[in-house]
Protein backbone atom coordinates (compact mmCIF):
# COMPACT_ATOMS: atom_id res chain seq x y z
CA UNK A 1 0.00 0.00 0.00
CA UNK A 2 1.30 3.53 -0.56
CA UNK A 3 2.25 5.61 2.54
CA UNK A 4 2.09 9.26 3.49
CA UNK A 5 5.76 10.80 3.23
CA UNK A 6 6.51 13.17 6.34
CA UNK A 7 9.13 14.71 8.05
CA UNK A 8 10.18 14.38 11.54
CA UNK A 9 12.93 16.60 13.06
CA UNK A 10 15.79 15.14 14.69
CA UNK A 11 14.16 11.89 14.92
CA UNK A 12 15.99 8.21 13.63
CA UNK A 13 14.28 6.66 10.88
CA UNK A 14 11.30 4.65 12.31
CA UNK A 15 7.78 3.60 11.13
CA UNK A 16 5.65 5.19 13.36
CA UNK A 17 2.62 3.24 11.57
CA UNK A 18 3.38 0.48 9.02
CA UNK A 19 0.51 1.78 7.08
CA UNK A 20 0.61 5.43 7.35
CA UNK A 21 4.18 7.45 7.40
CA UNK A 22 7.93 7.20 7.20
CA UNK A 23 10.01 9.33 9.49
CA UNK A 24 13.02 10.92 8.04
CA UNK A 25 16.12 11.77 9.98
CA UNK A 26 17.19 15.45 9.36
CA UNK A 27 21.07 14.68 9.74
CA UNK A 28 22.11 17.63 7.66
CA UNK A 29 20.50 20.17 9.22
CA UNK A 30 16.80 22.12 8.27
CA UNK A 31 14.69 20.47 5.38
CA UNK A 32 12.97 23.81 5.43
CA UNK A 33 12.97 25.33 1.76
CA UNK A 34 14.06 29.70 2.03
CA UNK A 35 12.91 31.12 -1.03
CA UNK A 36 15.56 33.70 -1.76
CA UNK A 37 18.90 34.21 -2.93
CA UNK A 38 21.89 36.07 -1.62
CA UNK A 39 23.13 38.48 -3.94
CA UNK A 40 26.48 38.43 -4.89
CA UNK A 41 26.73 43.07 -4.71
CA UNK A 42 25.30 43.50 -1.45
CA UNK A 43 24.91 39.99 0.12
CA UNK A 44 21.74 40.46 0.41
CA UNK A 45 18.86 37.83 0.51
CA UNK A 46 16.26 38.47 -2.27
CA UNK A 47 12.98 37.03 -2.22
CA UNK A 48 12.38 34.12 -5.18
CA UNK A 49 8.87 37.10 -6.05
CA UNK A 50 11.65 39.60 -6.29
CA UNK A 51 13.10 37.91 -8.54
CA UNK A 52 12.41 38.12 -12.13
CA UNK A 53 11.26 34.37 -13.55
CA UNK A 54 11.21 31.19 -11.85
CA UNK A 55 13.58 28.45 -10.65
CA UNK A 56 10.88 26.06 -11.19
CA UNK A 57 10.30 23.44 -13.80
CA UNK A 58 6.78 24.26 -13.14
CA UNK A 59 6.09 26.35 -9.73
CA UNK A 60 2.60 23.85 -9.26
CA UNK A 61 2.80 21.08 -6.96
CA UNK A 62 1.71 17.72 -8.83
CA UNK A 63 1.08 14.57 -7.15
CA UNK A 64 3.84 11.93 -7.35
CA UNK A 65 4.97 8.56 -6.08
CA UNK A 66 8.22 8.75 -4.27
CA UNK A 67 10.16 5.67 -4.73
CA UNK A 68 8.13 2.42 -4.45
CA UNK A 69 6.38 3.08 -1.23
CA UNK A 70 4.83 6.10 -1.02
CA UNK A 71 2.15 7.98 -2.95
CA UNK A 72 0.19 11.13 -3.31
CA UNK A 73 3.16 13.42 -2.40
CA UNK A 74 2.56 17.05 -3.75
CA UNK A 75 6.26 17.69 -5.13
CA UNK A 76 7.82 20.35 -7.51
CA UNK A 77 11.45 20.60 -9.05
CA UNK A 78 13.44 23.56 -7.85
CA UNK A 79 16.03 23.65 -11.22
CA UNK A 80 18.62 26.47 -9.61
CA UNK A 81 19.08 24.46 -5.79
CA UNK A 82 18.66 20.99 -7.65
CA UNK A 83 16.05 19.96 -5.17
CA UNK A 84 12.74 18.15 -5.31
CA UNK A 85 10.59 20.15 -2.52
CA UNK A 86 7.21 18.68 -1.16
CA UNK A 87 4.52 19.48 0.86
CA UNK A 88 4.39 18.09 4.35
CA UNK A 89 1.37 19.24 6.28
CA UNK A 90 1.68 22.63 4.36
CA UNK A 91 4.75 23.06 5.25
CA UNK A 92 7.57 23.32 1.24
CA UNK A 93 9.92 20.70 2.70
CA UNK A 94 13.07 19.21 0.85
CA UNK A 95 13.13 15.54 -0.08
CA UNK A 96 16.51 14.15 0.79
CA UNK A 97 18.52 12.72 -1.39
CA UNK A 98 18.97 9.15 -0.30
CA UNK A 99 18.31 5.84 -2.14
CA UNK A 100 14.79 5.49 -0.79
CA UNK A 101 13.51 8.79 -2.38
CA UNK A 102 15.51 7.97 -6.30
CA UNK A 103 12.75 8.15 -8.36
CA UNK A 104 9.39 10.23 -8.31
CA UNK A 105 7.22 9.74 -11.07
CA UNK A 106 4.44 12.65 -11.54
CA UNK A 107 0.91 10.41 -11.49
CA UNK A 108 -0.98 12.30 -14.17
CA UNK A 109 1.71 13.16 -16.92
CA UNK A 110 3.97 9.98 -15.42
CA UNK A 111 7.07 12.35 -16.42
CA UNK A 112 9.80 11.37 -13.64
CA UNK A 113 12.29 12.45 -12.41
CA UNK A 114 15.85 10.30 -11.12
CA UNK A 115 18.15 10.98 -8.68
CA UNK A 116 22.13 10.45 -9.51
CA UNK A 117 23.94 9.98 -7.05
CA UNK A 118 27.52 11.06 -8.38
CA UNK A 119 30.44 12.85 -8.26
CA UNK A 120 30.52 13.53 -11.68
CA UNK A 121 28.42 14.17 -14.52
CA UNK A 122 25.69 12.84 -14.47
CA UNK A 123 24.49 13.88 -11.75
CA UNK A 124 21.99 15.06 -9.44
CA UNK A 125 17.95 15.03 -10.35
CA UNK A 126 17.41 14.50 -14.47
CA UNK A 127 13.96 13.71 -16.10
CA UNK A 128 13.67 10.44 -17.56
CA UNK A 129 12.60 10.97 -21.18
CA UNK A 130 12.88 8.01 -22.67
CA UNK A 131 12.96 4.28 -20.61
CA UNK A 132 13.83 0.65 -21.82
CA UNK A 133 17.01 -0.89 -22.44
CA UNK A 134 18.74 2.33 -23.39
CA UNK A 135 17.18 5.40 -21.67
CA UNK A 136 17.83 8.98 -21.99
CA UNK A 137 17.69 11.72 -19.19
CA UNK A 138 17.54 15.32 -19.70
CA UNK A 139 19.64 17.91 -16.57
CA UNK A 140 17.28 21.02 -16.62
CA UNK A 141 19.15 24.10 -15.00
CA UNK A 142 17.78 27.38 -13.97
CA UNK A 143 20.65 30.24 -12.83
CA UNK A 144 20.63 33.28 -11.27
CA UNK A 145 21.91 36.67 -12.52
CA UNK A 146 22.41 39.31 -9.78
CA UNK A 147 21.07 43.01 -10.92
CA UNK A 148 23.02 45.28 -12.87
CA UNK A 149 22.84 48.51 -12.81
CA UNK A 150 23.32 50.73 -15.74
CA UNK A 151 26.83 51.69 -16.52
CA UNK A 152 25.80 55.12 -17.77
CA UNK A 153 22.61 57.37 -17.95
CA UNK A 154 22.13 55.69 -21.85
CA UNK A 155 21.18 52.22 -20.28
CA UNK A 156 19.08 50.72 -18.32
CA UNK A 157 20.02 48.76 -15.32
CA UNK A 158 19.14 44.51 -15.55
CA UNK A 159 16.99 43.60 -12.87
CA UNK A 160 18.09 40.19 -10.75
CA UNK A 161 16.80 37.37 -12.60
CA UNK A 162 16.05 33.25 -13.27
CA UNK A 163 17.52 32.03 -16.47
CA UNK A 164 17.09 28.51 -17.58
CA UNK A 165 19.87 27.10 -19.45
CA UNK A 166 19.67 24.83 -22.42
CA UNK A 167 19.16 21.18 -21.38
CA UNK A 168 21.82 18.29 -21.52
CA UNK A 169 20.99 14.51 -22.64
CA UNK A 170 22.63 11.83 -21.86
CA UNK A 171 21.89 7.94 -22.90
CA UNK A 172 21.99 5.07 -20.60
CA UNK A 173 22.60 2.19 -22.98
CA UNK A 174 22.48 -1.13 -22.13
CA UNK A 175 25.64 -2.25 -20.97
CA UNK A 176 25.18 0.60 -18.36
CA UNK A 177 27.36 3.34 -19.57
CA UNK A 178 25.79 6.59 -19.40
CA UNK A 179 27.25 9.14 -22.15
CA UNK A 180 26.31 12.73 -22.95
CA UNK A 181 25.17 13.51 -25.96
CA UNK A 182 24.41 16.63 -28.21
CA UNK A 183 22.58 15.82 -31.13
CA UNK A 184 21.02 12.53 -32.77
CA UNK A 185 24.38 11.61 -34.92
CA UNK A 186 25.80 11.47 -31.39
CA UNK A 187 23.31 8.83 -29.95
CA UNK A 188 23.79 7.10 -33.20
CA UNK A 189 27.24 6.53 -32.73
CA UNK A 190 27.18 4.70 -29.53
CA UNK A 191 25.85 1.79 -31.77
CA UNK A 192 27.96 1.63 -34.50
CA UNK A 193 26.67 -2.17 -35.59
CA UNK A 194 23.55 -0.61 -36.40
CA UNK A 195 24.41 2.92 -36.83
CA UNK A 196 24.45 3.46 -40.62
CA UNK A 197 20.30 1.94 -40.26
CA UNK A 198 19.60 4.11 -37.84
CA UNK A 199 20.85 7.32 -39.15
CA UNK A 200 18.78 6.64 -42.19
CA UNK A 201 16.16 6.43 -39.95
CA UNK A 202 16.68 9.87 -39.00
CA UNK A 203 16.76 10.92 -42.44
CA UNK A 204 13.69 9.35 -43.39
CA UNK A 205 11.35 10.67 -40.55
CA UNK A 206 12.97 14.57 -40.33
CA UNK A 207 14.20 13.84 -37.03
CA UNK A 208 15.10 16.85 -35.07
CA UNK A 209 16.87 16.82 -31.64
CA UNK A 210 14.18 17.86 -29.67
CA UNK A 211 12.50 15.44 -26.59
CA UNK A 212 10.09 13.63 -28.64
CA UNK A 213 12.08 12.94 -31.81
CA UNK A 214 14.70 11.50 -29.19
CA UNK A 215 12.06 9.58 -27.85
CA UNK A 216 11.08 7.95 -31.09
CA UNK A 217 14.66 7.24 -31.95
CA UNK A 218 15.29 5.64 -28.45
CA UNK A 219 12.11 3.90 -28.95
CA UNK A 220 13.38 2.50 -32.95
CA UNK A 221 16.77 1.52 -31.68
CA UNK A 222 14.92 -0.16 -28.01
CA UNK A 223 12.97 -2.52 -30.54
Amino acid sequence: MKKILSIALFLPFVFVDAQQSLNINNITGSQSVFESVVASGTGAPIKYEDIQGSPYQSPLFQKASVGEKYGNIDVRYNAYTDDIEFLNNGKIEVLPKQDDFSRIEVLSSKQAFVYFKSTTEPKGYLTEIAKGKNSVYKKEKTIFKDAAAAANTYQTGKPAMFVKQDPVYYIKTASGSTSKVSSLKKITDLFPEKEKEYNAYIKSNNLKFNDADIVKLVAFINQ
